[in-house]
């Protein structure tokens, strides 16, 4: 009796089975009210029939609240996981940024360093200009410009000005100005730059055969073909494509004498 007692207190913690053991035990008091030949009167039938119902409806109803309940509780799981996976993706990305930004300020760090190193570089290379070239007579110095020159290719770019040049030189613009005013060679600037762009191309025309003539002269400093022809034209009387023509036939010529030796 014990161990019945015990049962059902264990299942009555449950309101499903208090539902369920209550309706047990009406229908169960209602069979034996009916073995027992009294029968009921219309409102004890009635009232019966109204507690089953409603037992029925309750259990019913509970079991439709715990369904829902545990697909509410699905639900907000898979919320707090969402939420989780969304957390843990948005610290990822700031570790990423963070990372990121560091490697950015290290670069910056860098290039500001080398920028700054590159301009002490070009700043005592001035100033070493500028002692050497100080007490320079007029003759040394047009032979440092020609060597500075022809080292650095200076003249090839085309829009070269004696400011620029002078800069470049660490020379004052009025110095180099000077120079090229009292010289007995070149009559201005551009004269020296021309010559030093038509030696230029002059070379590449024989050294390459493969490149064209805009190219030559474009690689030289000239502005454009019909500068660079005119140039070649004034100095030497041909065209710089009869130019390289003649190259060739003597470099022909001179192979030719080589194999009949």
């Amino acid at each position: 009796m014990q161990k019945q007692c015990a049962g059902i207190n264990f299942f009555a913690q449950n309101h499903y089975f208090r539902a369920i053991i209550l309706a047990v035990l009406l229908i169960n008091k209602v069979f034996l009210h009916i073995n027992r030949n009294k029968p009921m009167i219309g409102p004890q039938l009635l009232i019966v029939a109204v507690i089953v119902m409603f037992v029925i409806a309750f259990i019913i109803t509970m079991v439709l609240l715990n369904a829902n309940a545990k697909k509410i509780i699905d639900i907000n799981s898979k919320l707090v996981e969402n939420q989780n996976t969304l957390l843990e993706h948005n610290k990822q990305q700031e570790d990423t940024l963070e990372k990121r930004i560091n490697e950015l300020e290290e670069q910056l760090k860098q290039h500001i360093e080398d920028e700054v190193t590159l301009l002490q570089e070009q700043t005592r290379q001035h100033r070493e200009r500028i002692e050497l070239t100080t007490n320079m007579s007029n003759e040394e110095l047009m032979a440092w410009i020609d060597q500075e020159m022809d080292e650095r290719q200076l003249y090839t770019d085309t829009n070269l000005t004696l400011k620029m040049m002078a800069k470049s030189l660490g020379l004052t613009q009025r110095r180099l100005g000077a120079l090229f005013k009292n010289n007995e060679k070149y009559n201005n600037l551009a004269d020296y730059l021309n010559e030093k762009r038509f030696l230029l191309a002059c070379r590449l025309l024989r050294e390459k055969p493969n490149w064209t003539i805009e190219a030559v002269g474009a690689e030289a400093g000239f502005g454009g073909r019909r500068t660079f022809q005119m140039e070649v034209k004034r100095r030497l009387g041909i065209t710089p494509l009869q130019y390289r023509q003649g190259m060739e036939n003597v470099i022909d010529q001179e192979t030719s004498a080589q194999v009949s030796d």
